[in-house]
């Protein structure tokens, strides 16, 4: 599951990028925005990035839920704060959402093992 989850972070980083060749004033937009939301304020960076992992579990996006759980554990989200915050997808989202946090276990288990 490594593999898979850290060749999914990879594409995205490399497709993200390439958004600037092709449409870098809106790549540059974004990217000033997340800048803009995720540090911490009220909320800390951390917490931001957390909501982010439920949000994409709900949408569901698979790039970014792996890409959020990299960002969250970066800035010392643990694995029981992740996994408590996936509840509320659950919640939010039912059997759906659910079915789709084995991509948050997987990051977990990559990046975070017990």
């Amino acid at each position: 599951m490594t593999d898979d989850v850290e060749k999914t972070l990879k594409s995205f980083m490399k497709h993200f990028g390439a958004l600037n060749r092709d449409m870098p004033e809106t790549r540059n937009a974004f990217t000033d925005l997340q800048k803009t939301v995720h540090k911490d304020g009220a909320l800390s960076a951390k917490f931001k990035e957390i909501i982010c992992i439920v949000a994409s579990i709900l949408s569901p996006c698979e790039e970014c839920i792996v890409y959020h759980t990299k960002q969250a554990l970066s800035l010392g989200a643990s694995r029981e704060e992740i996994m408590d915050a996936c509840s509320v997808a659950i919640v939010m989202g039912g059997g759906p959402a659910a079915s789709h946090i084995s991509v948050v276990q997987d990051c977990l288990d990559a990046w975070a093992p017990r």
